[in-house]
């Protein structure tokens, strides 16, 4: 059977057709939106999961946040924030108001707001590995507000990189190249990163806090 169609959100969407911890895809003027609702809050976000497209709405509301099906990435539905990864970025969000017995969806919002830097925290930090796992943490830190120095090291000779994709899509000849990077090199930069390729890690002196790399320079950090 053909897949019903999804409900247009444009002149409302009953309240009591949606119950609490539900999860329904729909259409508002042109975009694929997900009104999900918690308690008596109702939220509106992007439909899909920024990692590989995944159908939020066969997702789970855990809190005030969905998880993918797919790869269990984690949105906050008050702000689209991307919290967990596999998913590096955000998805949209838009105000919701009820109105008598009908949800309404009204405009886009913007992007979360940048956290201010912790009261406390490492005097640096190194992170060793230039995999999908480290640029999430990188990410993370930059986004919870961290400031000081942040070192990523890796022995690959090209920034982190969509593994899965290079592996199966490129190779198969239906994935372009400029899908293979996971960010472009001026994030680096502008969250002031410092990437260091083709170097490795040959010992980590916890004593000393220092990471040493093959070629004999060393790494401080406050935290790793």
């Amino acid at each position: 059977m053909p897949d019903s169609p999804k409900p247009d959100f444009k002149d409302g969407f009953p309240a009591n057709e949606l119950s609490d911890g539900g999860l329904v895809a729909g259409q508002l003027e042109g975009e694929d939106v997900l009104l999900a609702r918690c308690g008596e809050e109702f939220f509106a976000v992007g439909a899909f999961c920024t990692h590989y497209h995944g159908p939020l709405a066969d997702g789970l509301i855990v809190g005030d946040t969905v998880r993918c099906p797919w790869h269990h990435a984690c949105f906050d539905l008050r702000t689209g924030e991307a919290l967990r990864a596999p998913a590096l970025d955000s998805i949209a969000h838009w105000k919701v108001e009820k109105a008598g017995d009908k949800i309404f969806i009204r405009e886009k919002l913007g992007e979360p707001t940048p956290k201010p830097a912790p009261k406390s925290s490492p005097s640096s930090v190194v992170i060793v590995g230039g995999g999908a796992a480290g640029l999430a943490a990188a990410d993370m830190l930059r986004r919870e507000g961290y400031q000081g120095p942040l070192t990523m090291i890796s022995a690959d000779e090209a920034p982190p990189c969509d593994r899965p994709n290079l592996s199966k899509d490129y190779l198969a000849g239906t994935a372009s190249e400029d899908w293979i990077p996971l960010r472009p090199p001026d994030f680096y930069k502008d969250r002031k990163i410092d990437l260091v390729l083709n170097s490795r890690v040959t010992a980590i002196d916890m004593k000393q806090k220092q990471v040493k790399l093959e070629n004999g320079k060393t790494y401080s950090y406050g935290a790793r």
